[in-house]
């Protein structure tokens, strides 16, 4: 069976010979529903259930991903367990760029990405990538609609905030397909030394970006070396990380909890607990700090 008649058959529609990698991609069947208030996640679990053949609703998916009412923040973590409820796998990778991408929705799967919700907003968002064409992307975007093209420039902009983080989700007997698209990077470990030489770039072109030295460390803190990532997660906050960061990414907590560094963990939680009292990371990287303090 040719590699043209097999992704027809997944759903795909492409531009190119079977022997080569298509010059363009667009995969159908993807299901697209406005958000309610801070629903992207739900919307995205229905778009990438849909694709899968399964369908839930956007409220089913918010009460299971949601820690109350109202919730503001659901992590990639969760997103990907909720998907595993209706026999997905997931991987949740970083340093994602154009390739990836186009190797992913090449084969068949749809890949969520999470960036800015736009210029100069602070406000992580999720988004579906389900095609592209010369230098842009298709995006099904739960705010901005079904259709969302993004250039290459835009989406390396937009991503670079939450430090190229993506997720593709998977019926288990694709696996291989998913490990051909990936190639090293489908490794944990492998990708995180990635992430890691990303940001040692990243740093050196942009030494005041506090996101930059904030994927740094992240990929320090997670290849085992936490010291130096809790100095460099400190680095990115005095930097500048506005709060609402931390209602998205806690691992300089983590780092920091590691490494002793208590009274930062508390100052910074405090902080971010004043706008999101009810963040159960939060509490708990608060409490943890309080607890080694002896308070």
């Amino acid at each position: 069976m040719s590699r043209t008649f097999f992704l027809l058959l997944a759903g795909l529609t492409l531009t190119a010979s079977a022997a080569a990698a298509p010059a363009s991609a667009n995969l159908q069947n993807i299901r697209h529903e406005y958000q309610g208030p801070d629903n992207c996640a739900p919307v995205t679990a229905l778009t990438v259930l849909g694709y899968h053949g399964t369908r839930v609703t956007q409220a089913s998916a918010a009460s299971a991903m949601k820690d109350y009412p109202g919730d503001p923040q659901v992590s990639s973590l969760e997103l990907a367990a909720y998907l595993g409820r209706f026999g997905l796998h997931s991987v949740i990778r970083y340093a994602g760029d154009s390739d990836v991408l186009r190797e992913l929705v090449s084969r068949g799967f749809p890949v969520v990405v999470q960036q800015r919700l736009k210029p100069g907003s602070n406000v992580a968002h999720f988004r579906t990538v389900y095609g592209y064409s010369g230098g842009s992307f298709l995006l099904s975007d739960p705010l901005r609609g079904p259709a969302l093209r993004l250039s290459s420039a835009e989406m390396t902009e937009l991503w670079r905030f939450y430090n190229g983080e993506y997720l593709v989700a998977y019926p288990p007997a694709r696996e291989g397909e998913v490990r051909a698209a990936m190639g090293d990077d489908f490794n944990a470990t492998a990708n995180w030394r990635h992430a890691l030489m990303h940001g040692e770039e990243d740093v050196k072109a942009r030494p005041s970006d506090p996101y930059a030295w904030w994927g740094l460390a992240k990929a320090t803190l997670r290849l085992g070396d936490a010291e130096t990532a809790a100095e460099q997660f400190d680095r990115a906050v005095n930097l500048g990380v506005p709060t609402i960061y931390y209602l998205y990414r806690q691992e300089a907590f983590e780092a920091w909890t590691q490494a002793g560094w208590h009274t930062r963990t508390l100052q910074i939680t405090g902080r971010a607990l004043d706008a999101w009292p009810k963040s159960k990371e939060l509490r708990k990287f608060r409490d943890l700090a309080s607890q080694a303090l002896g308070d």
